[in-house]
């Protein structure tokens, strides 16, 4: 599957930003499994468990640690902040 639409993601925790800007997909875990966040995704609101969070932006793929985190997703953007 070829990824193009991108939206707006923050990923961060209390004392550093781990990613900022566009990316084209975002996939983690909550205790239902694992789940992809793209571009147009309805609004959603979820915690995490411990995971490889993974973002796929212009420029790769980027992996991130998570111990736990809370995921929200809007109409225009997602923000993860994580290891709270």
């Amino acid at each position: 599957m070829k990824l193009s639409k991108t939206f707006s993601l923050t990923v961060f925790s209390p004392f550093q930003t781990y990613f900022e800007g566009p990316a084209m997909l975002l996939s983690a875990e909550n205790k239902s499994g694992p789940f992809d966040i793209l571009a147009d995704h309805a609004n959603f609101l979820c915690l995490l468990t411990p995971c490889e969070l993974k973002v796929q932006s212009k420029n790769g793929e980027q992996k991130f640690p998570v111990q736990r985190g809370i995921v929200e997703v809007t109409d225009t953007a997602a923000y993860v902040f994580v290891n709270i």
